[in-house]
């Protein structure tokens, strides 16, 4: 059975994590996004976003080594890595992330009705502007402006990364993750 060392491994296949979660000898966090996560996760994994990962960094215990996921290893990479920093030296990432995951018919979770937060945006968006145009040519010119906010908008967030439609997307109570299905470590 694989053990995990932390000075020679930093990243380990998702059997050999499976193995050990199942066997309680890990933690799996998976730093995806709430509405990623809710999608479809590792059974036994913890969801805490990678940019709430040092607020709640005081969830994990340190008695077990951490195994971090994400979709395909960039984020848990760098999760990894904050983790490390904050002190906590048995961190290794999984390889190759949930789809990994998926890929070797690990257990998990599964939820085809949640719609991805980017999906969400794209659909709002396209809405809005589909919207405003057909009340402009129908109704009054001055519908205009508002498809040519929302296309102004969606060109700053790709630019800047800063979405505000993500963000107010985001709180919506459908892409909240309630507290009983992060499953507690």
């Amino acid at each position: 059975m694989k053990q995990i060392n932390p000075t020679i491994d930093t990243t380990l296949p998702c059997a050999d994590v499976f193995n050990l979660l199942s066997e309680g000898k890990v933690l799996l966090i998976d730093v995806r996004g709430y509405d990623e996560f809710a999608r479809g996760h590792a059974d036994g994994a913890k969801c805490i976003p990678l940019p709430e990962l040092e607020r709640r960094a005081n969830e994990i215990s340190g008695d077990l080594p951490v195994c971090v996921m994400c979709a395909s290893g960039n984020r848990s990479a760098m999760a990894a890595e904050r983790l490390r920093a904050l002190g906590m030296n048995q961190v290794v990432d999984v390889c190759g992330g949930m789809k990994a995951w998926t890929d070797a018919g690990l257990p998990a979770q599964e939820n085809k009705g949640i719609i991805p937060l980017e999906q969400q945006v794209r659909g709002v968006a396209g809405f809005l502007v589909f919207t405003f145009t057909l009340a402009s040519l129908l109704l009054h010119r001055g519908f205009a402006a508002g498809s040519l906010f929302v296309g102004f908008m969606l060109f700053l967030s790709s630019v800047t990364g800063w979405c505000p439609m993500l963000l107010i997307l985001k709180v919506m109570p459908w892409n909240r993750l309630p507290q009983s299905r992060t499953s507690s470590l």
